[in-house]
């Protein structure tokens, strides 16, 4: 008996005749690319963590924003948001970890505690940038890494949620499970249907309740608005849960930097041209420090027509913006200052002289605001000068002590997040009515329209006042007062704003 020889896992195209080369591969490429694709990427919309926890986040926003008043609120998100990262981050998070990151968050909200302000919100968004960025790169990095991450995560981030499920839900899949859920609803709506006419007709009290129920807006504008915000809110909080490469990309390296021949530059910058200056520059200064002594210790006379007042208002600025250029310029000399004994000296004698201008710029202030009285601006500027004080001595440190120009930078970002953190919790509204309705006795030298419009947060100094001298400053506002700092709501309740309800509670 003969037998016909078969080998099996033999293609059809190879055992039929006819164009077989060019359908095989397309066969065999058909079959094995879903494979392919399905183990090379797994969606995070199918993660059920993933999603159970940007739905408890949106929620959370839902219950602590929509039409809420905000305050503590945002400390208490933020809080929460940042358990969410570091739960969901790819590396394992230690207990140390936990520990120092949410320690972090704390102190970042902690002037959101205080108050919910602007500069408040700049320290609880900066903190959480922190955190993302530590929980991506898993180690502090350098400001271009930061701010590499809070571009993406502003706007690639905020399109990766829509992005993924359009990828993700293909049209044929909505086809199919659209027709098999309509096949699977279609008997009991209609078959429910036709009992539910029939009980209506037999009971006048479900007809009763089914008329007002139609008569129901089931989605009303001010809901759309809400899923709206749901919708946002998930959009922004998805990147935060989802930190990785794929997206973000990896980390932005030092652009490599490349000499530039400058022929002019040094032509005009070299070590006599430096020399010069600074000779130039300490007698300058000299000259005008002789002078500044002088006129305030009542020595030398004004000219004609000049008041005190004036003298003090027209040099207080420009001195300010004459430290600012001698710090620049010491930065970009410092390499020939730092070889030459004799430059060091000659900078070292005019980043002096450049320390007492400001000490006298803020002198004179000081007398412009004790005829003028104290403003928002003139308590900025104030801070302001101490500021420049500060990195006039740090450039002092910096060439003493051959730091770089980085080390510079980074102490004065250090000084002025620190002087700005601190800003946070002083009652800057408190802090000038107090000042101004106490350094004059005469009333009619006050400013009280400036004084009333500081705030709510003025009253205090503003009550105590009227108590003093059995007078009511501000008879307008006071009646209607407090205005906006009244607290409805746990929400949006505040440390500051507590305190003062309890002031005025008593």
């Amino acid at each position: 008996m003969s037998r016909q020889l078969e080998i099996g896992g033999v293609p059809d195209c190879i055992r039929l005749d006819g164009w077989w080369l060019e359908s095989c591969a397309a066969e065999t490429a058909d079959d094995m690319r879903p494979k392919r694709e399905a183990g090379a990427r797994v969606s995070r919309l199918r993660d059920p963590k993933a999603l159970g926890v940007v739905a408890a986040l949106v929620l959370l926003a839902d219950w602590l924003f929509w039409r809420k008043t905000p305050g503590i609120s945002v400390a208490l998100f933020v809080m929460v948001l940042s358990v969410a990262i570091l739960a969901m981050r790819e590396k394992r998070t230690t207990w140390k970890e936990w520990c120092g990151a949410l320690a972090f968050q704390w102190v970042c909200n902690l002037p959101v505690i205080e108050l919910l302000q602007p500069l408040s919100l700049l320290f609880s968004a900066a903190g959480l940038i922190g955190l993302a960025v530590w929980a991506f790169y898993g180690r502090l990095v350098e400001g271009r890494q930061m701010a590499w991450l809070m571009m993406r995560v502003s706007t690639i981030g905020a399109t990766l949620l829509p992005k993924t499920v359009i990828e993700d839900v293909q049209p044929a899949q909505i086809k199919m499970g659209l027709k098999q859920r309509l096949n699977a609803l279609a008997l009991p709506v209609g078959i429910g249907g036709v009992f539910l006419v029939l009980l209506t007709a037999a009971n006048p009290v479900l007809e009763q309740f089914l008329t007002q129920f139609t008569h129901v807006e089931f989605v009303s504008e001010l809901e759309v608005f809400r899923m709206v915000f749901w919708v946002v809110c998930a959009c922004v909080l998805w990147p935060y849960l989802h930190l990785n490469q794929a997206w973000i990309g990896g980390m932005p390296t030092r652009p490599k930097a490349k000499a530039v021949p400058v022929s002019w530059g040094s032509a005009l910058v070299n070590a006599d041209s430096v020399r010069n200056s600074l000779f130039l520059f300490n007698g300058l200064f000299l000259i005008q420090t002789i002078m500044d002594l002088g006129v305030l210790s009542g020595g030398v006379a004004l000219p004609d027509g000049m008041t005190y007042a004036g003298y003090a208002h027209r040099g207080a600025y420009p001195l300010v913006a004459t430290a600012i250029l001698a710090g620049v310029f010491a930065i970009t000399t410092r390499s020939m200052v730092q070889g030459d004994r004799i430059l060091r000296t000659l900078m070292y004698l005019w980043l002096g002289q450049n320390l007492f201008l400001v000490v006298t710029a803020a002198f004179r202030l000081s007398l412009y605001v004790d005829v003028y009285s104290l403003t928002y601006l003139r308590l900025a500027a104030f801070i302001w000068m101490g500021l420049v004080f500060v990195g006039i001595s740090l450039i002092l440190f910096q060439i003493s002590h051959a730091k770089s120009v980085g080390w510079l930078v980074r102490g004065n970002l250090v000084a002025l997040s620190a002087t700005l953190y601190l800003c946070c919790f002083v009652n800057f509204a408190w802090v000038i009515a107090d000042y101004n309705l106490n350094s004059k006795e005469n009333l009619h030298q006050l400013d009280t329209y400036y004084i009333c419009e500081l705030g709510d947060f003025a009253l205090p100094a503003i009550r105590a006042f009227e108590g003093d001298r059995q007078t009511q400053l501000c008879t307008w506002y006071t009646a209607q007062s407090p205005r906006h700092t009244l607290i409805e709501d746990w929400r949006d309740w505040g440390l500051r704003k507590w305190r003062l309800q309890v002031y005025l509670a008593g």
